[in-house]
């Protein structure tokens, strides 16, 4: 028999596949575990506990996503969207109109539909778009109010326009704001078109004259020609004769002369014209009639006048509208609002949203493209974007592919006729919204079972994805259903799985990153997660929509993340509880009721910083604590669901004189643990061998208050057999913190074994 020591000195890798546990020679086997569940990896190597969750409230039967309203850095709120209705919660709780009555405002949105609501934050309003549904936004009309309204486009954007001279529209009124019948020659309208703008363009204007100077006799009312736009004479002057300088204006009068005479003492030059229109009008249908020949629609900008007697087969309908569909996806870049509906991308004019309006005027009104104004492309591509993550460049991702649309040129702005779509990766997207992480694009593969993070390469001058799991393809068992990411205090990403656990992953600039599993307590499920910024305006905390079994049946709920913990912390604030609840109790009090959403349960119970054991609720929602966990005075009472945390280390690899240490018998005889703040950890065997508390009351500390929390090496004699595994977990069950920062192992080698 051998005896060898192994020292685990860090834990960065968390969890890794099991089809690494062969890869001795690698670092993620040297820092990995087989298992890590409810311990988290930090950047620093140690394994902490992670922190509980607050039981906030019941959610609405009906919801099923948690979104985000991000008004500033230092207040968001969360959105909880259920059937037809939102709700919000902000400063650790939800906002009322009386105590126990959630503020609802009501949205047309499905609960079906809510994890697909595009969002795009811009201050105090929420742009949301949904293939379904018209684009709209909510606005915050105050700290505790909101409204939700349909977004207003104006100016388009537009299909292309109709290039069948047979088909022809004329209209029966042509001034703005004035109720108009737009009449055709075919049955081009339908009833969806209702609601959505239909834009008319003179076929010419042969019947309007072309303005020139020195133009006499010039009578109020005439109309000319100039620069693509219609003028009408509302002063003729002295002399009836126009001046030199055409008329471009694009809205009131103007004069095309001084009103004096020339060097040849002829004149006096100077007509005054009022800008009547362009070659193109829009209008908003308001009913179509049956038959789709005919409809009755509102002047939004002023049509030509020849469309009321010349027919013009220039015409174009809305790119949006419950006939064409809506956009799904909307974001803010390059200065514009862009939405996109299948591979229809549509920018605003530079500058020129807000309000609950968006522009996308495409052309001056000379009918020239300019570079800030709206532009629309069709994108090449084989399959519709799933979403928009602005950076540089629009990175966008595809069902079969990631893809940047910038700039031709990079030296100019992006424009309509400065701006193209590169195909970057072909690795294929997850229709689940991506994270932006610094200066990286975190996103999920197509199948749900891979995260990626994207940074541009510049050697390879595109956006390269890097596989986050690629030492731990199963911890995305089930598929990955959301993102979120907390910046502080750790920097840490959550992903949801189908199966309701919460895959944990620190996010640093080290080449070992480790996944850990978060399981909820008390059989719960993650259904979403957001996460907002906290009460402090300073940290960030990660919000859940639960499911779970109570006695009063399947119900969904709104957790809240504890605060993670940090060193020096008083143990009697300790939150590692799950749907659970801290609060301040009177001295010598035992029964406490209102939990009704712990009913029939037995809870963790934290009192004064010492464990109760053994406290089940009853079904009223009370429970009696025994007398003799009771401090006298007052104390901290924390009560939840428990959940235990667990790590499960590798199989040692050591070197013997007969070759590694794979494989042989084997026992451990001792682990000493390095812990930080721990109390309440239990170290076992994996295989065989009973629980052992490495951690016991000193002799020194009093009987009469909890024990304290310990911080150093832990004693280490543990029970096993002789196996061929030599692996050893560590428990923490009991509501309390753990971290440990290293594992020293004495084993037992049967070197004849070998």
């Amino acid at each position: 028999m051998a005896g060898l020591r192994k020292l685990i000195t860090a834990f960065l890798a968390g969890e890794i596949d099991p089809m690494m546990h062969g890869r001795v020679e690698t670092d993620h086997y040297a820092y990995g575990l087989t298992t890590c569940e409810n311990f988290v990896p930090t950047n620093e190597g140690p394994i902490v506990k992670r922190p509980g969750f607050e039981y906030i409230c019941d959610a609405d039967p009906s919801s099923t996503w948690l979104g985000a309203f991000r008004f500033s850095i230092t207040q968001e709120y969360l959105i909880e969207w259920g059937e037809l209705k939102a709700r919000f919660y902000t400063n650790g709780g939800r906002i009322e109109t009386a105590p126990g009555v959630a503020y609802e405002v009501a949205t047309p949105y499905a609960a079906a539909a809510a994890p697909r609501l595009s969002t795009q934050q811009s201050y105090d309003r929420l742009y949301i778009d949904h293939g379904s549904y018209r684009p709209a936004s909510l606005l915050r009309t105050s700290a505790v109010t909101f409204t939700w309204a349909e977004q207003q486009f104006l100016g388009g954007p537009f299909k292309d326009m109709n290039t069948d001279e047979a088909i022809t529209v004329t209209a029966s009124a042509v001034a703005v704001g004035f109720s108009t019948t737009i009449t055709a020659t075919a049955a081009i309208f339908q009833a969806g078109h209702v609601g959505a703008l239909f834009q008319i363009e003179a076929k010419d204007y042969s019947s309007v004259t072309a303005w020139e100077a020195g133009m006499k006799d010039v009578a109020v009312g005439d109309q000319v020609r100039s620069d693509g736009k219609v003028y009408q004479c509302d002063n003729n002057g002295s002399g009836r004769k126009t001046g030199t300088n055409p008329p471009i204006h694009t809205e009131g009068s103007e004069w095309d002369g001084l009103g004096k005479e020339d060097i040849n003492d002829k004149g006096p030059y100077g007509v005054r014209w009022r800008y009547l229109h362009d070659r193109f009008g829009q209008v908003r249908i308001t009913a179509v009639a049956a038959g789709g020949l005919s409809c009755t629609a509102t002047v939004v900008r002023r049509l030509p006048d020849q469309v009321m007697t010349v027919g013009t087969y220039r015409w174009s309908h809305a790119l949006f509208s419950d006939v064409e569909g809506w956009p799904s996806l909307v974001t803010n870049w390059e200065g514009r609002q862009v939405h996109q509906r299948l591979f229809e991308f549509a920018a605003s004019v530079v500058g020129d949203y807000g309000g609950g309006r968006v522009n996308f005027q495409s052309y001056t009104g000379s009918g020239v493209l300019a570079a800030d104004l709206a532009f629309r492309r069709t994108m090449s591509l084989d399959n519709p974007p799933l979403w928009f993550a602005p950076d540089s460049k629009l990175y966008i991702g595809t069902a079969d592919r990631e893809a940047v649309v910038g700039a031709i040129n990079s030296a100019q702005a992006v424009a309509g006729d400065n701006v193209s779509l590169k195909p970057q990766s072909y690795y294929g997207s997850e229709p689940v919204w991506p994270l932006q992480i610094g200066t990286q694009i975190i996103s999920v593969e197509r199948g749900g079972r891979r995260i990626r993070a994207v940074g541009f390469d510049i050697g390879q001058d595109r956006y390269v994805p890097q596989d986050l799991t690629a030492a731990a393809r199963h911890i995305t068992k089930s598929g990955v259903s959301w993102l979120a990411y907390q910046r502080v205090p750790y920097g840490t990403m959550f992903a949801g799985r189908g199966d309701g656990q919460v895959i944990v992953h620190p996010k640093t600039l080290l080449e070992v990153k480790g996944f850990a599993r978060i399981v909820l307590g008390g059989g719960a499920k993650a259904l979403s997660g957001q996460v907002i910024v906290g009460e402090d305006g300073k940290t960030d905390e990660l919000w859940l929509l639960i499911e779970r079994t109570r006695a009063d049946g399947v119900k969904r709920e709104i957790w809240r993340q504890s605060t993670w913990r940090d060193l020096g912390d008083d143990q009697r604030l300790a939150f590692f509880v799950d749907g659970g609840t801290q609060f301040a109790a009177a001295g010598g009090q035992r029964t406490f009721t209102g939990f009704v959403h712990l009913a029939g349960q037995q809870i963790a119970v934290l009192a004064g910083g010492g464990v109760v054991p053994g406290v089940v609720v009853a079904a009223d929602g009370s429970f009696t604590l025994p007398e003799t966990s009771v401090p006298p005075s007052a104390y901290t009472l924390t009560v939840g669901l428990p959940f235990t945390a667990l790590a499960v280390t590798l199989r040692p690899n050591l070197d013997t004189r007969n070759g590694p240490s794979q494989g042989l018998k084997q026992r451990v005889r001792k682990v000493v643990l390095r812990v930080l703040e721990t109390l309440g950890i239990k170290v076992a065997d994996l295989v065989e061998g009973e629980m052992d508390e490495p951690i016991e009351r000193a002799t020194t500390d009093s009987m009469d208050a909890a024990i304290p929390l310990f911080t150093g090496d832990t004693q280490g004699s543990i029970s096993s057999s002789m196996t061929r595994d030599g692996r050893i977990k560590i428990i923490s069950s009991d509501p309390l913190p753990a971290t440990i920062n290293a594992a020293a192992m004495s084993l037992e080698l049967d070197e004849a074994d070998a």
